[in-house]
């Protein structure tokens, strides 16, 4: 029997959004005898190791998100242009998007409008995957950028238009959909021991992963860090061409052939700006987590009242992580331990995609 072909069409706004595909790719691989076909801004490298079958990857941008000058920071004029010259979008862009999907069953979209648009051309099911939605991102800042309301009207319209919604938690706008499950992660591929001794983690010191997502990080002053040589202090996303040891310090680049899952169950504490994937990730691996807010964007909020409500977290003002004082925070979070591995929500997505499909 021919295998099921999946569409995946995924937005352009970091990796975190491509990690939660990839978690729902990798437990649907698990029950389905399935390939995929992925359209979005997403490095061929960063699905290198998962298992997942890959029938095609084309790196197209799928929709605008947010301009960013670094991970804590967007710009709005440079988004707003970017909205006007991405939307609406040409329906030749669309027919030319929808011939990549051919030969595909479903069609998800992680949060990329085009993804239904070009379901809808093909005349197959399309899955809204989300937590939040662009339209909603986007009313966070009509009260400073009121021209982006027709975007926020049209893009609303067209995530109607989706066949099914699954939302994942934590859900910033809960609404009516077809299922919503618990936060959604990558699972860890190697033993936490493995990770710690190929990072020259010694006995006794604590590792402490810094990690700012798939958006380049804002600099950070390495001083409080090298006056504390009993942590070793773990920085994907440096830039640096491999593996890098310096002092206490281990530098990864973003193509580092470490699994940020691995690395966060590896380690004893987490500093993290927050977003979706990082949050879900260690949620699942009980790890203590140290997060900084994105002053104006409107997902931080959500996020942070569901790390409060449920995980062993610490907030860390913004000042305090760009002059390095948060470092004296670690020894009160780490203190606590780990927590233990929770849920994760893909196993369940994938069992409802499972019968979309007809395969349950």
């Amino acid at each position: 029997m021919a295998r099921l072909r999946i569409g995946y069409c995924i937005t352009a706004h970091g990796l975190g959004h491509a990690a939660r595909a990839a978690a729902i790719m990798e437990a649907l691989d698990r029950l389905l005898d399935v390939e995929f076909v992925v359209v979005g801004a997403v490095p061929a490298w960063f699905f290198a190791g998962s298992g997942i079958r890959l029938a095609a990857l084309h790196p197209l941008q799928a929709d605008v998100g947010l301009v960013q000058s670094s991970a804590l920071r967007e710009e709005m004029a440079a988004t707003r242009e970017a909205l006007d010259r991405f939307y609406p979008l040409k329906p030749e862009f669309v027919g030319q998007v929808a011939s990549l999907f051919a030969g595909c069953r479903l069609l998800l979209s992680d949060i990329a409008p085009l993804g239904i648009e070009a379901a809808a051309r093909l005349g197959i099911p399309s899955v809204l995957v989300e937590n939040f939605t662009w339209d909603w991102i986007y009313e966070g800042y009509l009260d400073r950028w009121p021209a982006l309301a027709p975007h926020v009207e049209s893009l609303a319209a067209v995530y109607r238009r989706a066949d099914y919604h699954l939302q994942t938690e934590p859900v910033c706008r809960e609404s009516d959909c077809d299922l919503r499950v618990a936060p959604v992660s990558r699972a860890p591929r190697r033993p936490a021991e493995d990770i710690r001794r190929l990072l020259r983690v010694e006995q006794g010191q604590r590792m402490v992963l810094v990690t700012m997502g798939g958006i380049g990080g804002e600099p950070l002053n390495p001083a409080p860090m090298l006056a504390r040589p009993e942590q070793v202090f773990v920085l994907p996303g440096s830039p640096v061409e491999g593996v890098t040891i310096r002092e206490n310090l281990r530098l990864l680049p973003l193509d580092s052939g470490l699994h940020h899952p691995d690395l966060i169950a590896a380690a004893d504490v987490v500093v993290a700006k927050v977003g979706y994937s990082t949050l879900a990730e260690v949620h699942a691996a009980g790890t203590p987590l140290a997060y900084v807010c994105r002053p104006d964007f409107p997902e931080s909020a959500p996020l942070a009242r569901f790390i409060d409500r449920t995980m062993t977290g610490t907030e860390i003002a913004l000042s305090r992580f760009l002059d390095g004082a948060w470092v004296e925070d670690l020894d009160r979070l780490a203190g606590a331990g780990k927590d233990g591995r929770r849920g994760n929500g893909a196993p369940d997505a994938a069992r409802f995609l499972a019968r979309i499909l007809g395969q349950a």
